[in-house]
């Protein structure tokens, strides 16, 4: 098998497995104790409460909608990822929503933290996968790409909104529980894709360097040093970035580096601290030259 058929197949069972634990923890937890996760699935719940309409079918029309939002305003291959994890998880949502079993812990403390763990998980091998669960996830981004928000708060304004509507009919302690299942399901996601270090060193050996270092430096709000560097192998010479970026702020760079140099070799290092500049995540914006 090559290559790219195992990673392919790899990738194919992680999107899976990642959407099936979401959705039975979704059936068997979050609609039995009216529990309001945000997202679609969260929209899900309302509708299934006030108007008895199942989940997989709200995931179907919205996903549906939403999709063709996302086509219209993104294009076709950026929102390709959203299209297969959507199709997967509305498919796997509706063959699991039949299932007529309740899981109650012995306190809602308990319900709340297996819940929080068991969404982390599977949001972050559906993550790995490169696909996404699509749904609100693709407005936020349309608020990124069309409205110059950050997707934390374009997704924070999207999903907050589902939260608010979750409080006026479920009650205060609905939406505590939900704030709270969002922050560990948050912390398990970025402890599985980026570690528990606060900071990442970047080494980037690109051609496109002046696009790099101004994204780096207006984006990202690092500082970037030009590192001459010579090749062990053909004695070539060459420049290679060298920056620190907090974590939360990782995945977002590497995306963006590959968009801009689809053959940029990046090395990435663990930080556990960093000393100088203004403060430990946002350092001295000036452009550093060895």
């Amino acid at each position: 098998m090559g290559k790219l058929n195992k990673k392919t197949l790899i990738n194919g069972m992680l999107l899976i497995l990642g959407c099936l634990l979401i959705a039975l923890t979704f059936n068997i937890f979050c609609v039995p104790n009216k529990i309001v996760p945000g997202g679609l699935s969260g929209v899900g719940i309302i509708f299934d409460h006030l108007f008895e309409i199942k989940t997989s079918y709200v995931l179907l029309v919205g996903n549906l909608l939403l999709v063709t939002t996302g086509i219209i305003c993104l294009g076709l291959k950026d929102t390709i990822p959203s299209i297969i994890g959507a199709v997967v998880y509305t498919l796997i949502m509706y063959l699991t929503e039949c299932m007529n079993i309740t899981i109650n812990l012995s306190s809602v403390f308990l319900n709340v933290i297996t819940v929080g763990v068991l969404f982390g998980v599977g949001c972050t091998m559906v993550y790995l996968s490169g696909c996404s669960l699509g749904g609100l996830d693709i407005i936020g981004v349309i608020f990124n790409k069309k409205f110059g928000l950050t997707l934390g708060t374009a997704l924070f304004i999207v999903n907050g909104t589902v939260l608010v509507i979750g409080t006026f009919i479920f009650g205060i302690e609905a939406l505590l529980i939900s704030l709270i299942i969002r922050y560990i399901e948050s912390k398990i996601i970025d402890t599985f894709l980026t570690g528990i270090s606060d900071s990442k060193i970047l080494f980037i050996n690109t051609d496109k360097i002046e696009e790099i270092t101004k994204y780096i430096i207006e984006e990202i709000e690092s500082g970037v040093s030009e590192i001459k560097v010579t090749s062990g192998f053909k004695k070539q010479k060459n420049t290679v970035l060298m920056c620190v970026v907090p974590t939360e702020k990782y995945l977002l760079l590497k995306s963006q580096i590959i968009q801009i140099d689809n053959d940029a070799f990046i090395t990435v290092m663990d930080s556990y601290e960093v000393y100088g500049g203004t403060n430990r995540y946002k350092l001295p914006l000036h452009d550093l030259r060895i």
